[in-house]
C-alpha cells in the first residue's frame, strides 16, 4: 500500500489564518480521482462485520470527545430503522481547518462514509451540517454530490456560525423543529427525543470508508496547526511526536525559534509546555493526561503571553455561551472579567479567590460541555503560568514581548 492508499490526506493542506477556502497542499479529487487512488465503496456489507472491522481499528470519533465509533452506530442502530444521519462539518473548534480541508479535497472519502454510515444505522434520511459562509466548502460538496448517483436523500443544511452550532445535541434539537442549542440529556448514547439521529464528524466518516475498505482508519490523526499568516491541515501518523509535527508543520517567527508552549486538542483543551509537549507522541497523550480533542495543535511563539491568550480565549467562551443556563450566562462572564483582572496586573488577593469559587462552582454544569472546557483551558494555563514564572504585577508582563500579538484566531461571536 502506499501512503494515498491508506490515508486520509496524502499532504498537508494549507489555508489562511481566517477563512477556510484551501490554498495549496493535496490535489482535490472529483469521482473519478477519488475511484482511481482508493477504489469503489464496496456495496453493503454485514452491519456486524463492519462494526467489528471498526472495533478492530479501535477508531473513535475525531470531532473531540473520541468515544469509540462502534459503540455510538450500534445504539443508534438498535434504536431501530428510520433515522437519520448527520455528518457534522460545522469546524466547531473555530481554529480548525480540517473539514474544509477534506470537504474540499476528499469529498467522496466523506460522502463514502455518510452513505456507509446510513446503511449500517438504518436511516432513511441524511444531513450534511455546514456552517454558514464556508461558501468554499459548500461549493465543492455540491460539487461531489451532483457526480454520484447515491446522494437521493441528502440534505446540505447550514447553522449559525458560532461555537455551539457544531454541538451534537443542538444539531438534534435542530433537526427536531427547535433552536440550533444545546440541550441536558439524560442519556448521552441516545441524545434523540423521537426518530434516532447519528451525528458523526467528517473525519470519523472518512476514516470508517477506509476501514470498509479494509484499511487503516485509525493510524493517524487529522492535525490543524495554526501559524501566524496560515493554517495547516494534516494527516499525522501516531508515531510522531508533537515535538517533530511542531519542526515540520509550524512556521515561526523566526528561523529555527521554538515555541514556549502549545494549545493542544482545542479551545477547550490545555496548554502544555514545550519542552513537556516536545517529546510526547501522538498515540500515547492519554496516559499523559492529554488528548487531541478535535485534532488543534497552536504552539506558542516566545514572547507571545500565555496569559494574554487564555484570557481572548476565555472571553470568546463567554460571549458565545447559548444562554440558558447560570454557569454560561453568569460563571463565565464573571471568569473572564477576572481573568482580564489577572492580565492587567488588577487582581487582588480577594479577587484570586473569588476566581477560584467561581471555577469550582461551575465545574460540571450546564446543558453542554462548554464552561467545562473553557475552564479547562483556564486552570492549564494558570498552572503552566506559575511553572514558568509568568507573572502580570501592576501592570508589568514579565516575560512577555511588550507588543500584544494575538495568536488564536477568534472570530465575532455570532448572534443568538
Amino acid at each position: 500500500m502506499n501512503r494515498l492508499d491508506t490515508a486520509v490526506l496524502d499532504a498537508p493542506v494549507v489555508v489562511p489564518r481566517d477563512g477556510t477556502e484551501v490554498r495549496s497542499g493535496a490535489l482535490a479529487h472529483d469521482l473519478p480521482a477519488h475511484l482511481a487512488a482508493y477504489g469503489s465503496r464496496p456495496g453493503a456489507a454485514e452491519p456486524d462485520e463492519l462494526l467489528a472491522a471498526v472495533d478492530a481499528a479501535a477508531l473513535t470519533g475525531r470531532g473531540g470527545g473520541h468515544f469509540p465509533t462502534s459503540v455510538k452506530w450500534r445504539s443508534v442502530r438498535a434504536a431501530g430503522p428510520g433515522g437519520t444521519v448527520v455528518v457534522n462539518a460545522a469546524e466547531g473548534e473555530p481554529a480548525s481547518a480540517k473539514d474544509a480541508a477534506l470537504l474540499q479535497t476528499r469529498p467522496h472519502l466523506v460522502l463514502d462514509g455518510l452513505v456507509t454510515a446510513r446503511e449500517v444505522v438504518l436511516a432513511d434520511d441524511a444531513v450534511v451540517w455546514l456552517h454558514e459562509g464556508a461558501e468554499a466548502t459548500s461549493r465543492a460538496l455540491r460539487r461531489a454530490m451532483a457526480e454520484r448517483d447515491d446522494m437521493v436523500g441528502v440534505r446540505v443544511l447550514t447553522a449559525p456560525g458560532r461555537y455551539l452550532s457544531g454541538e451534537a445535541t443542538g444539531i438534534i434539537r435542530a433537526l427536531e423543529g427547535g433552536p440550533v442549542l444545546p440541550r441536558f440529556v439524560p442519556d448521552p448514547a441516545r441524545p434523540w427525543t423521537d426518530r434516532p439521529v447519528l451525528v458523526a464528524n467528517a473525519e470519523t466518516v472518512a476514516r470508517v470508508a477506509l476501514v470498509a475498505r479494509g484499511l487503516p482508519g485509525a493510524d493517524s490523526s487529522l492535525l490543524t496547526v495554526v501559524s501566524a499568516r496560515h493554517r495547516t491541515v494534516v494527516d499525522a501518523a501516531g508515531e510522531l511526536t508533537l515535538g517533530e509535527v511542531v519542526d515540520r508543520w509550524w512556521e515561526p517567527p523566526a528561523p529555527g525559534a521554538a515555541p514556549t508552549a502549545l494549545l493542544l486538542g482545542g479551545y477547550g483543551g490545555s496548554w502544555v509546555g514545550w519542552e513537556r509537549a516536545r517529546g510526547l507522541r501522538l498515540d500515547a497523550l492519554r496516559p499523559a493526561g492529554l488528548s487531541l480533542g478535535a485534532g488543534l495543535v497552536a504552539p506558542l511563539p516566545a514572547g507571545s503571553c500565555l496569559l494574554e491568550e487564555t484570557a481572548r480565549l476565555v472571553r470568546y467562551f463567554a460571549e458565545s455561551s447559548a444562554g440558558q443556563c447560570g454557569p454560561c450566562v453568569l460563571g463565565l462572564a464573571a471568569v473572564a472579567d477576572l481573568v482580564d483582572d489577572l492580565v492587567a496586573g488588577r487582581l487582588s488577593a480577594s479577587g484570586r479567590r473569588l476566581l477560584e469559587r467561581h471555577r469550582a462552582e461551575i465545574a460540571g454544569r450546564g446543558a453542554c460541555r462548554l464552561p467545562d472546557g473553557a475552564l479547562r483551558m483556564l486552570a492549564s494555563a494558570l498552572d503552566l503560568a506559575e511553572e514558568q514564572g509568568h507573572r502580570h504585577r501592576r501592570g508589568r508582563r514579565r516575560g512577555c514581548s511588550p507588543t500584544r500579538s494575538d495568536l488564536l484566531p477568534i472570530p465575532e461571536a455570532a448572534p443568538r
